[in-house]
């Protein structure tokens, strides 16, 4: 079934994940799809990320950034490799926004831009990890 407010791909070759999120749906919803996502791609941390809120209307909670930098140290357990998430918004708070959960996730280079080719350019430039934990 296809959801019209969440989108993931994954470009192996590249080792991109997209997330691309539409609409006004609860922050609840969103995560939950996040999460889900990770479950469905073999070793997510192995990829880059870019997540595309340029057409959605909902702000992920502080409470639900918490619940996902739960699950990522879950599933990163071990690993020392830093991991490179792209945030890609027309939203001025939403792009200052990473400042304020930064500190959730250690392990992550979380970096916000408004145009999509900035985003990739930097993601692109950036490592790949090569460490799957134990």
């Amino acid at each position: 079934m296809t959801d019209p407010f969440f989108r993931l791909t994954v470009d192996e070759p590249q080792k991109l994940i997209t997330m691309r999120f539409r609409g006004a749906q609860s922050s609840e919803y969103y995560t939950d799809r996040i999460i889900n996502a990770y479950t469905l791609i073999d070793r997510p941390w192995l990829y880059r990320r870019l997540m595309d809120y340029r057409f959605c209307e909902t702000s992920i909670s502080f409470p639900d950034l918490e619940r996902m930098a739960v699950y990522w140290a879950e599933i990163t357990r071990g690993q020392d490799d830093l991991h490179y998430v792209a945030i890609l918004t027309t939203d001025a708070l939403t792009r200052v926004r990473p400042a304020t959960y930064s500190p959730l996730f250690p392990n992550q280079e979380i970096r916000s831009f408004s145009d999509l080719h900035h985003a990739l350019d930097w993601l692109m430039s950036m490592p790949v990890s090569q460490v799957s934990p134990a």
